[in-house]
């Protein structure tokens, strides 16, 4: 049986070449190492001028892995710019909503992770603190020092959800690299881990075909191993719609 494609949403980088600058798609490998040791196979979906200009590769796929990256433009949650607010990028949004409206019209499984998970939750109407410092909550470091495969802090899971049962426990030590958290939760979306501040950190829909965490669990692959069923589930939903296309 062929192995369902995961389609990754890509970010634009500038890179120095030969004394010049060149834009670059881009997305981190460990998320392509994660998917394919997960039985899946990643595909880069570069962000287009038109959002409609990659529908024919968005049909190709099986499930959607939305990554990390920068802030969401708080234009799209009805929010005025926060002083704190890091560089953004309205063309990169609007392609990746896009992607995210495709993948809800069909039916196909969604795994968000940092940046992914609050791009979904604004997706579905729901919005962001947009700098840590104006919840009030927060009392953890949630934009470590240590390197990217250290698990720093403590996530505690809602007994019975879908990520207690991927994590295999109450708790799970992950990493984290964010300065926004949610605010308002989007529609059809249950919290279903947080930090002991109370930052959400792990999000879901009842059937479990959208799958959201704040931390990186890429990078955590031989560090946690518990994070690799992220990817598996992604990749056991992407198959079940696959079979079903």
């Amino acid at each position: 049986m062929e192995k369902p494609i995961i389609g990754i949403l890509g970010i634009k980088v500038e890179k120095p070449i030969i004394g010049q600058k060149v834009t670059m798609d881009f997305v981190n490998e460990n998320y392509n190492k994660a998917v394919i040791a997960a039985g899946g196979v990643p595909f880069l979906l570069a962000v287009p001028e038109n959002p409609y200009a990659l529908d024919q590769l968005l049909e190709i796929c099986d499930g959607l892995l939305f990554p990390g990256g920068p802030d969401v433009d708080p234009k799209f949650y009805g929010e005025q710019p926060h002083e704190k607010l890091g560089p953004v990028h309205e063309q990169w949004d609007v392609f990746w909503f896009h992607a995210l409206e495709y993948a809800r019209s069909k039916g196909m499984p969604v795994l968000g992770i940092c940046r992914g998970l609050q791009l979904v939750n604004i997706g579905l109407k729901g919005d962001l603190y947009q700098d840590i410092s104006e919840s009030g909550l927060t009392y953890l470091t949630h934009c470590q020092n240590q390197n990217r495969d250290y698990p720093l802090h403590e996530v505690k899971s809602v007994k019975g959800s879908l990520f207690n049962k991927l994590i295999g426990a109450e708790s799970v030590y992950t990493n984290t690299f964010h300065h926004q958290i949610v605010k308002k939760v989007g529609e059809g979306l249950k919290v279903t881990g947080k930090a002991a501040d109370g930052v959400v950190e792990a999000m879901e829909n009842e059937d479990g075909s959208i799958l959201l965490v704040q931390f990186h669990p890429e990078e955590l692959q031989n560090s946690v191993p518990a994070t690799r069923n992220l990817f598996k589930h992604l990749v056991t939903k992407a198959a079940e719609f696959k079979q079903k296309k």
